[in-house]
């Protein structure tokens, strides 16, 4: 198959994707809520629905507007598009979360092997576009990485890129393209990743070097043990149990440390379920787990 061949084939395998993501994507439609009983006013509130129906995706005020989704693809698309990066479209996919009060697509970066005394130690890497329906969820573009060993993500989901705003008539105007924000989110993939390989060489020899971590990660005195409460000693415990995991199959180092805390709550919390690792406290530990990495290598 030659060049040409090659670039019409993934052009018809994009197109077909994103027509395949457009049925299934969701329409939203926002009702005004109404007393139903005479002579009780009703207040300037509205509920979002799928315009089906089915249960509300979340109660808002007048100024909402839910994002139009199709609108929210078309920029997507066309923010690859002006980028030139080699991102595949093809590999596009769309998520629905709470019932379908969060929405993601999700598109596939590249994978990096992590230099870890293990062979083919990778991370899948991806950006993820986000928005909702609930009254609370921004628009936003961050990203995301998996590691395909212990199924745990890494850990990591980032938002700091510029583009975040809440769904309004007037913010919708910013989706016009958002090509700069797509390249330092990739950007930030690459220095996520460098991350991790400089938490590889620093060693992690002694429990005392955990014990600080965990203090400052969960906000429990561990030198205070066998004070706290069974709830919280139940969960050091199996954070310190996920970490010997770790640092016997990667070594004894902040890397390992790092995994170890994503093994707990990828597994242990949210059971392995990507609903519960985007949207609950094991986001909230992620994060705060790879900030404190962080804080000790620079």
């Amino acid at each position: 198959m030659n060049n040409s061949t090659d670039i019409l084939a993934s052009i018809e395998n994009e197109f077909t994707n994103v027509a395949n993501i457009r049925k299934s994507m969701m329409v939203a439609k926002k009702v005004q809520l109404h007393s139903g009983i005479e002579g009780f006013n009703s207040p300037d509130a509205y509920a979002i629905y799928r315009n089906t129906g089915g249960n509300a995706l979340g109660v808002v005020g007048g100024v909402f507007e839910p994002m139009n989704l199709n609108l929210f693809l078309d920029t997507i698309i066309k923010s690859v598009e002006e980028s030139s990066v080699n991102i595949d479209l093809s590999k596009l996919t769309y998520n629905e979360y709470k019932e379908g009060a969060k929405v993601v697509f999700r598109l596939p970066l590249k994978q990096y092997e992590i230099k870890t005394k293990m062979v083919g130690d990778v991370i899948e890497t991806a950006l993820e576009f986000r928005t909702g329906f609930d009254g609370k969820t921004k628009v936003s573009l961050g990203h995301s990485s998996y590691r395909i060993f212990c199924a745990n993500g890494a850990g990591n989901w980032k938002n700091d890129v510029e583009l975040s705003f809440k769904n309004t008539l007037n913010n919708q105007s910013k989706l016009c393209l958002f090509t700069s924000e797509i390249m330092t989110a990739i950007h930030d993939v690459d220095a996520n990743v460098a991350m991790l390989n400089k938490a590889v060489k620093v060693p992690v020899l002694k429990q005392a070097e955990i014990d600080t971590f965990l203090t400052k990660l969960t906000g429990y005195d561990v030198a205070q043990y066998k004070d706290l409460t069974t709830r919280k000693r139940n969960i050091l415990d199996s954070i310190n149990a996920s970490i010997a995991i770790e640092m016997a199959n990667t070594g004894h180092n902040m890397f390992s440390l790092l995994q170890g805390v994503t093994r707990y709550t990828t597994h242990d919390l949210a059971g392995s379920e990507m609903e519960s690792i985007l949207y609950s406290n094991v986001a909230t530990i992620n994060k705060r787990a790879h900030e404190l990495v962080n804080a000790v290598l620079n």
